[in-house]
């Protein structure tokens, strides 16, 4: 039996999730840039926003957890390569189409909805 790499795994994944919520699947490389609210990593649950991207960065994906702060430093921007050392359990989410949402904790909790 042929043993998939550790990418060929999460792509696996990250498909069967989209079919599972019925999303189209949207290509994630190491490179892309998602905005990360660090600092709010030890709360729960932890919340992923994918929006259309509005800056030159093309940050679609916006991961926090706890509530949801204003501040202008809130988020920091990252590439998916850097997430993944901090949050791997995001990864999975990330082939999620615009307007996708997901909720997570660290007891098994997972809620994926699109937002209208």
């Amino acid at each position: 039996m042929i043993q998939k790499s550790p990418l060929e795994e999460l792509i696996a994944e990250q498909k069967l999730l989209c079919e599972e919520f019925d999303s189209a699947y949207i290509k994630v490389s190491g490179d892309d840039v998602v905005a990360v609210a660090v600092e709010t990593l030890n709360q729960e649950p932890i919340v992923g926003i994918r929006k259309k991207p509005e800056t030159e960065e093309n940050v679609a994906w916006f991961i926090y957890g706890g509530e949801l702060g204003d501040a202008e430093d809130f988020f920091q921007t990252m590439t998916v390569r850097e997430l993944q050392d901090i949050l791997p359990e995001a990864l999975p989410y990330l082939a999620l189409a615009e307007g996708f949402r997901f909720m997570i904790d660290r007891e098994d909790y997972e809620d994926v909805w699109k937002e209208d």
